[in-house]
């Protein structure tokens, strides 16, 4: 007689075969690099039932798209191909005029490439929400169920640490009462210095030639 599942087991059987929703922190993440995590869960290759003529994925919830990252200078130097099959269509655009005309078609753009060259990554991709910042619908706060960690961890703010975390930091130098924290109260910029102006002096003229 085979022993009894346990509740625990149980509900991580449903939760293979049910679609979950997950959400991910794009701020600071490398683009070609989340993509391919996306895909991973959208295709449903982090499951042990995966197989390539099956539609086992998750839906998955981006944010902050608009302040995703790239190495370098790929800003700059990666280009997009378009072709919508017409006279004249054709056109390679670069990725910073396409992030700056939309926030998420980066990402969407990544993560489309990562499902691999089939046909049924075209329902993959119907299960991607993207959003520029953290606003979303309220049935899609309902839904999400599950958090998926960053590719690259992301350190926090000197303004965002508490002051009994500060309070706990190790004190190398101990700084006079009168000192100034510029990371914690910035100064205000004074100003470019302007070179003042040197004119020669006019030169004095008499009645006589």
């Amino acid at each position: 007689m085979a022993s009894p599942i346990s509740r625990f087991n149980r509900v991580n059987q449903w939760l293979l075969f049910a679609r979950q929703w997950s959400v991910i922190d794009a701020a600071h993440q490398d683009a070609k690099e989340l993509g391919v995590k996306v895909a991973r869960h959208l295709s449903g290759k982090h499951k042990p039932i995966w197989h390539p003529e099956t539609d086992c994925g998750d839906h998955v919830v981006v944010i902050n798209c608009k302040d995703v990252a790239m190495h370098g200078f790929d800003w700059k130097h990666t280009l997009y191909h378009f072709d919508k099959l017409y006279p004249k269509a054709r056109d390679d655009i670069y990725a910073w005029q396409i992030h700056e005309h939309d926030p998420c078609r980066i990402l969407w753009i990544t993560t489309y490439r990562a499902l691999g060259n089939n046909l049924i990554r075209r329902s993959h991709i119907e299960r991607l929400h993207l959003f520029p910042d953290e606003d979303m619908p309220e049935f899609v706060k309902k839904n999400i169920g599950n958090q998926l960690k960053q590719i690259i961890p992301v350190a926090r703010k000197s303004t965002e640490y508490t002051e009994e975390e500060r309070a706990k930091f190790p004190r190398i130098v101990k700084f006079p009462e009168d000192h100034i924290l510029d990371w914690h109260a910035p100064i205000v910029d004074p100003g470019a210095w302007k070179k003042p102006r040197y004119r020669k002096p006019k030169k004095l003229t008499t009645g006589k030639k």
